[in-house]
């Protein structure tokens, strides 16, 4: 474990962030092998499949991620006031409340995702499959939510290193899963889900086992509920579980407009969504790094060092904004050509409407990382509210603007493209200006009593 809150910054961030980065590469990796081997072997109809159901996945999930986002930032603010009762307490009470509200998620997303995607107005042709990989993948959201919530909190007291390596190990199970049971097996997207509902539990049984063997504050002998522990959690989690919740019907109603082109925008819409996940990666793992740095120095009393790892981390992440911005101007159309089955009767069409779609996006992503610098330290600092608010407001904008654009400009698929910097630009402003008149102060757990 390591405390953040003495000596320098620079080099301790980034080696805090290089596994955590490292990680989620390997992590956007197995996703975008996964898409190439569903688009490649089983069809750009199955990839479709897999883009709009990993949308609803997303909204059902969201209140589970966005609550043990808030929970390890009350963790990682306890351990740096040296609060350690208080730490374990958070542990027993997420674990108990993580496991009820994820059986109540599954029972849900099971029954009612024909409606969902009936609602998404998906295709005919894709729908079955749609169905298929939503219920398969969905029957084991219990496995995410602990792993995601371990890996939450031992990044949030220090360790960014063991989560890595955990995840390197199911990320290649996974892989070489999937390969044997779309390619080998012939089992097509049902052995994509089920390989990824595997990998998942593989998961979350490792990160169990090393919390219980080798990190003493997370290990919890005896479950209990504390009201108190609990209302914490809900006043840090809540926030951006709506966050999460709204983003994800967004991405939803984005959907729907997506999907009113046909399959051919959605598949290649969907292949630029697996690029661009892995293209901000970085920037967004940074936040949550800068996140952690911050929590740790305010629980500490320590704002003057919080400011300046804010600072620090925002010129990291602006830097490789540019730099990967560039990089996708170059080579964007070869990196969606990978995605698509060359005899595929829609590829041109797919490739068209991807790489315009990307080509738009790209250059504004230097947006995204002023509103996720500002968005990991309102959360570090404990402003949850705040940090659920601007990138809602940027989702917002995002959606009526393509709305608008579509319906009352008649534009195409492109309009998609345009909405986003829209949302992001307005809300990097609105976040600017919420940190200059410092309505951030005072919000640290550890004075609350």
């Amino acid at each position: 474990m390591k405390d953040f809150t003495e000596g320098k910054i620079s080099k301790p961030l980034i080696a805090f962030a290089a596994p955590m980065i490292i990680g989620n590469l390997v992590q956007q990796s197995y996703s975008i092998v996964d898409a190439i081997v569903v688009g490649r072997f089983i069809g750009g109809g199955a990839l479709a499949a897999v883009g709009i159901s990993m949308g609803v996945i997303m909204f059902l999930m969201s209140t589970l991620i966005g609550l043990t986002t808030g929970a390890s930032v009350v963790l990682s603010q306890f351990y740096g006031a040296k609060q350690y009762n208080k730490l374990k307490d958070t542990v027993s009470v997420s674990i108990l409340f993580m496991c009820g509200l994820s059986v109540v998620l599954t029972a849900l997303g099971i029954i009612f995702a024909p409606y969902l995607l009936r609602l998404l107005n998906t295709s005919p042709e894709v729908f079955d499959d749609a169905l298929l990989y939503m219920r398969i993948i969905m029957s084991g959201v219990v496995f995410p939510v602990f792993y995601n919530m371990y890996i939450a909190y031992l990044r949030a007291l220090g360790d960014s290193r063991r989560p890595l390596y955990i995840l390197i190990f199911t990320v290649v199970l996974s892989g070489v899963l999937t390969l044997y049971t779309v390619i080998i097996l012939g089992w097509g997207i049902a052995g994509a889900a089920g390989s990824t509902v595997f990998a998942q539990f593989c998961a979350m049984i490792l990160c169990i086992l090393y919390a219980r063997r080798y990190v003493p504050l997370l290990q919890v002998k005896k479950l209990f509920f504390d009201n108190k522990i609990f209302r914490l959690i809900i006043r840090y989690g809540a926030p951006a579980a709506v966050q999460m919740s709204v983003i994800s019907l967004a991405h939803l109603f984005i959907t729907r407009l997506i999907n009113s082109f046909g399959p051919a925008a959605m598949a290649g819409i969907t292949a630029v969504g697996r690029i661009d996940q892995l293209a901000i990666m970085p920037v967004g793992t940074l936040a949550m790094a800068m996140s952690t740095f911050v929590a740790q120095n305010m629980g500490a009393g320590r704002e003057d060092r919080a400011q300046k790892c804010f600072r620090i981390s925002m010129v990291y992440m602006l830097a490789f904004a540019v730099f990967i911005s560039a990089v996708l101007m170059i080579f964007g159309s070869e990196l969606i050509s990978l995605f698509i089955d060359p005899g595929d009767a829609d590829t041109p069409e797919i490739l068209r409407i991807g790489t315009s779609y990307l080509n738009i996006m790209v250059i504004f992503y230097f947006l995204f990382a002023f509103l996720f610098a500002f968005n990991g330290f309102f959360r570090g600092v404990g402003d949850a509210v705040i940090a659920m608010v601007f990138p809602v407001i940027s989702l917002t904008i995002r959606t009526l603007s393509a709305y608008g654009m579509i319906n009352i400009l008649g534009m195409g698929p492109e309009a998609l493209a345009w909405s986003i910097p829209i949302g992001w630009g307005v809300s990097s402003f609105a976040s600017f200006i919420y940190f200059k008149k410092r309505l951030w102060a005072g919000k640290v757990a550890t004075q609350v009593k």
